[in-house]
């Protein structure tokens, strides 16, 4: 079995290489990251640039590259070119903080995952909801090579063009209260723009805000599972199109 890892925090990051350890035993890991930090830059991917690609160290794996890239790009060039095998499951992560709720959205984590279904492979991305430091990816490592045997013998299934987006609590592993099958929540945050400085032909800004903490009670919500301590499970479509909206508007063209 071959797994290819990727992420968004880039080739450094604790999360990937402590997923990678942990998955090591188990399959054939690979890994494609992006060479630096690359949060929050959703599913782009480079159209008019070239992309540099090394190989890099990393304990665990057959083979791990860094990509100039964002992660998309990442996952679309180890599929097409450099994983010589076929990649039978794709795993974005352990990203160094929650993806959850409407933040998917923006998430280079869930893209890279995003970008193994648009490609016909299973995936997931795995996210750690940090809190205060210290933060261990172990237990989130765990979880994620649990899933990946559970996945492995059939009895968690990932559909075809669907990912399975997981997030665990920043708590050892005997506090987390186990799992909460969810759907997406909304993110909220204390959103503004900084200005930093300002002349006669620019002005030059910076996004600053902090998330609102979710007060919801309602458990369905991976907002409110992870914040009660159980890991959030929730299935993502490639597939965004609203069929409750389009039946209404398909009402008017008939």
């Amino acid at each position: 079995m071959n797994i290819l890892l990727s992420n968004d925090d880039g080739i450094d990051s604790a999360g990937v290489r402590t997923l990678a350890e942990f998955l090591a035993p188990w399959a054939n890991v690979w890994a494609c990251v992006p060479k630096v930090q690359q949060s929050g830059t959703g599913h782009g991917i480079t159209v008019r640039d070239s992309l540099r690609v090394r190989e890099e160290e990393m304990a665990g794996v057959k083979k791990a590259w860094s990509v100039e890239g964002k992660p998309a790009d990442c996952v679309k060039m180890a599929l097409l070119t450099l994983v010589p095998e076929t990649v039978d499951l794709v795993i974005s992560g352990i990203n160094e903080g929650a993806n959850l709720g409407t933040d998917t959205l923006y998430s280079g984590t869930v893209a890279a995952a995003m970008e193994g279904a648009f490609n016909g492979i299973p995936a997931m991305a795995v996210s750690l909801a940090v809190g205060e430091k210290p933060w261990d990816f172990q237990p989130a490592a765990q979880i994620a090579a649990t899933l990946y045997r559970r996945w492995e013998a059939g009895v968690l299934p990932i559909a075809p063009m669907s990912i399975l987006n997981v997030n665990v609590p920043n708590l050892p592993l005997d506090q987390i209260k186990g799992y909460k099958p969810a759907r997406l929540g909304i993110q909220h945050y204390s959103d503004s723009y900084d200005l930093l400085e300002e002349a006669e032909d620019y002005r030059k800004f910076c996004l600053l805000g902090e998330r609102i903490p979710c007060r919801e009670m309602d458990l369905t919500l991976d907002t409110a599972a992870i914040r009660h301590g159980y890991v959030a499970l929730t299935p993502i479509s490639v597939d965004r199109t609203d069929y409750a909206l389009l039946k209404e508007i398909e009402k008017y063209f008939e």
